[in-house]
């Protein structure tokens, strides 16, 4: 026959013990929670993006002229510059890529610029730039002459620029002031 199994104080003690470190152990073991999610980013303001848009827009149109100017005679570049541009800014760089196309000549080398806005409006931006010539230069098709008065002219001048919404069509770039006596 079994001999009843006894509770004495120590044995209570004992089981109160071990229970207590089963329970302390399942909870130092839990996994921690989850941190919150990180905000989500403000959306820019109607003022950061017109600004951004802006500038977009006049980084293009200089690609764009840059591009036409190297190659004046390769196409019809009208279209293509009419995306990025509207009033003076237009006709100055259709009249440059005229010009070019008629002596023959194109652009070779690099020009930099440094643009960055002055101030937004809900639909324009003001945009000033540094422009450095660098290496750039007007060579003849013909005779591969170097056609710039590169002694007399600015490498580096500041030139302001009007961004302009233009409806539906997006921004488009509507005027340019080249300032040559403003070094940058």
């Amino acid at each position: 026959m079994k001999t009843p199994c006894r509770t004495t104080p120590a044995r209570t003690a004992a089981a109160a013990v071990i229970a207590a470190g089963l329970l302390a152990a399942a909870c130092s073991t839990s996994v921690a929670p989850a941190p919150p999610p990180a905000p989500a980013p403000e959306p820019p303001s109607a003022e950061d993006a017109a600004g951004s848009a802006g500038l977009a827009v006049y980084v293009e149109y200089w690609r764009v002229t840059d591009a036409a100017r190297a190659a004046p005679s390769s196409r019809d570049w009208r279209t293509e510059i009419e995306t990025v541009a509207r009033g003076q800014a237009l006709d100055a760089a259709l009249q440059d890529v005229e010009n070019y196309a008629s002596l023959p000549a194109h652009t070779v080398g690099a020009i930099s610029r440094d643009p960055s806005v002055t101030d937004v409006q809900p639909n324009r931006v003001m945009i000033l730039d540094c422009v450095d010539l660098g290496d750039s230069r007007l060579i003849a098709d013909t005779t591969g002459e170097v056609l710039d008065d590169l002694e007399n002219r600015a490498e580096r001048f500041r030139l302001r620029a009007e961004v302009v919404a233009d409806g539906s069509a997006g921004w488009r770039v509507t005027r340019t002031s080249p300032a040559l006596d403003e070094s940058c």
